[in-house]
């Protein structure tokens, strides 16, 4: 079995990792860990580099993650895409990898980005290739 768990750097990506390690120890399942990073359209004031930045930003989230799965004795990849569209990343690294289940938060940085962007979650759940659980 794979399983797939999208993390960002909130304070929730904590609970929803925590539940994708459980799924993955009773299932026996290999664990790929992924975070997207936004690529923002180049603004005059942007700082040079911003976007790598967030995509640095997205790296020590996954590679905590892995570490904390691996902690736990399971088999952990991690991935870091970026994209303007978090939910399509999702989706379609799950269909790259022929994932069984996606574990995905309820919630993410922020209710900003939920109004500017749409429900990263409601995306997942209504593209995706495979089960979804949606920690609460």
């Amino acid at each position: 079995m794979k399983i797939l768990v999208a993390l960002d750097d909130s304070s929730f990506a904590e609970k929803v990792l925590q539940a994708a390690v459980a799924m993955a120890r009773e299932q026996t399942a290999v664990l790929t860990v992924l975070s997207v990073a936004p690529v923002l359209d180049e603004i005059d004031d942007m700082p040079p580099g911003f976007n790598d930045k967030l995509k640095d930003a997205a790296s020590r989230v996954v590679d905590r993650a892995v570490s904390k799965a691996a902690a736990e004795g399971l088999t952990a990849t991690g991935r870091v895409e970026q994209g303007q569209s978090p939910a399509g990343c999702i989706t379609g690294l799950a269909a790259e990898i022929g994932a069984d289940r996606i574990v995905i938060g309820h919630k993410g940085k922020s209710n900003l980005e939920r109004l500017l962007v749409g429900s990263v979650a409601l995306g997942v759940v209504t593209h995706a290739p495979c089960s979804v659980f949606v920690v609460k």
